[in-house]
């Protein structure tokens, strides 16, 4: 079994993240099986990652996580790892500050992403990101070889998400409940933008001054901490029973 390499601490992590899983599913991040979250080994022998085959929100718990080595090997846990590995092995090997890396296809991100436009903020969503989000374009289908991970790491720089052209976004943090709120929000920055262009309406966007103070505002850990508690309130409100475990979770209307 996989718990059989983890401390205490790392399979609360993992459970933790089991729960992002579900998060990201209720909140339009699930697509079938696609998509998948990471966390890097405490220990470091590269990074725990959701198993193939199982959709987001269907995610119970630690069990349901393989550790993978940096090279791609998998050294534990049941199931396989998905072809898009290096997603995660190159953001985390570039990133020190990153702990968890998810790539996913929520819909209005993935819209957006094969627009040319600039993400500005319609709502206050996209004062999240008041340095933009990259885009990668260094293919639109799937990330499986250590060359196109490296790319995708490069695009992505300093920052905390990056589009992936005419496919879906890879989002990372330095905590759990961080990559996960940065993938919620970006979802709903990337809609707000496509709603009122299909408006035909006239609309117009904070200046720069004013989306670094709405920033500097929101982009806090007690921000965070209560987004988090919010979400998680949500999750266990549709789970059921109240006690065992948890209730997939499949997706939502578009």
């Amino acid at each position: 079994m996989a718990k059989d390499c983890m401390s205490k601490t790392l399979c609360a992590d993992l459970d933790k993240l089991a729960q992002a899983c579900r998060i990201l599913e209720m909140e339009g991040h699930g697509d079938m099986t696609l998509g998948h979250l990471s966390l890097r080994d405490p220990d470091g022998r590269g990074f725990w990652m959701k198993r193939n085959a199982v959709g987001l929100g269907e995610f119970r718990n630690a069990d349901d996580f393989v550790l993978v080595t940096f090279d791609g090997k998998q050294i534990a846990g049941a199931g396989n790892c998905h072809s898009e590995w290096p997603i995660h092995s190159e953001i985390l090997k570039k990133r020190e500050d990153i702990n968890v890396v998810a790539h996913t296809h929520p819909y209005y991100t993935c819209v957006f992403s094969a627009t040319e436009g600039d993400l500005r903020p319609v709502t206050l969503e996209a004062s999240y990101f008041p340095d933009r989000i990259p885009m990668f374009l260094g293919t639109g289908a799937l990330v499986k070889s250590v060359d196109l991970g490296q790319s995708l790491a490069n695009a992505l720089g300093p920052a905390f998400a990056v589009f992936m052209k005419n496919h879906g976004v890879t989002f990372c943090g330095t905590l759990i409940e961080m990559a996960t709120l940065v993938g919620i929000w970006l979802e709903r920055a990337c809609k707000a933008p496509l709603d009122v262009a299909a408006s035909g309406i006239d609309w117009s966007y904070p200046d720069e001054e004013a989306e670094a103070l709405r920033n500097s505002q929101i982009w806090s850990e007690e921000h965070f901490d209560h987004s988090w508690g919010y979400y998680s309130r949500k999750l266990a409100s549709i789970e059921a029973p109240e006690t065992g475990p948890p209730k997939p979770i499949f997706g939502r209307p578009l």
